[in-house]
């Protein structure tokens, strides 16, 4: 028996191709479509928000820089201040070192004195009282370590003496009274120091 072709595969092999060129010629013309013109109003926004941005940027520089300009401003504040109220102390040294030989030759001048009811003695009591009221009143004041420990950083020690009626290192003899301007020396005192 001679073997018929099949009727269903003669017309499958006739109407369907091996390919499929039709998807090809599909794919290639959706690629070929032509770009859609960009949106004016849509480039519009975006240039708006650039634009947003770079002003937004501009605001942090200089709120950044406006910071740094007031707190330069405020350190320079400070600085001045201290630097004013260092030259006012300054001042008020010189002025009371112009003052001690004054002072100390009216305490010179009062432990001479023969007679402390005379008036001339009280009227220099008086002068120097006003000297120290005016030094105190700016922050000067005097140091009378009579009886004292020795303390190198306010005392001079001019001279020494073996006592056993005092105690180690004090102060037994004040020389010169020493001035002190809060923690500053402006004069060391002079004095004689016991062992």
């Amino acid at each position: 028996m001679e073997e018929k072709p099949n009727l269903q595969d003669e017309i499958l092999e006739e109407t369907v191709p091996e390919e499929l060129p039709v998807v090809e010629e599909l794919e290639e013309t959706d690629s070929e479509e032509p770009e859609a013109e960009p949106d004016p109003q849509e480039e519009a926004l975006l240039k708006e928000a650039k634009r947003a941005e770079e002003a937004e940027a501009k605001v942090k520089d200089l709120q950044d820089r406006l910071l740094r300009n007031m707190a330069e401003f405020d350190n320079y504040r400070k600085r001045t201040t201290r630097e004013k109220a260092q030259s006012f102390d300054n001042g008020v040294k010189h002025v009371a070192e112009s003052l001690l030989p004054v002072i100390d030759n009216l305490e010179r001048a009062l432990g001479a004195a023969q007679d402390p009811e005379d008036s001339f003695v009280k009227g220099v009591q008086m002068t120097h009282d006003q000297l120290l009221a005016m030094l105190e009143k700016s922050g000067i004041k005097q140091i009378d370590p009579l009886g004292e420990t020795f303390d190198p950083h306010f005392h001079e020690a001019m001279q020494h003496v073996d006592d056993e009626a005092y105690g180690e290192s004090e102060v037994v003899q004040v020389f010169q009274k020493g001035y002190v301007m809060g923690e500053s020396l402006i004069r060391a005192a002079l004095v004689k120091v016991a062992n």
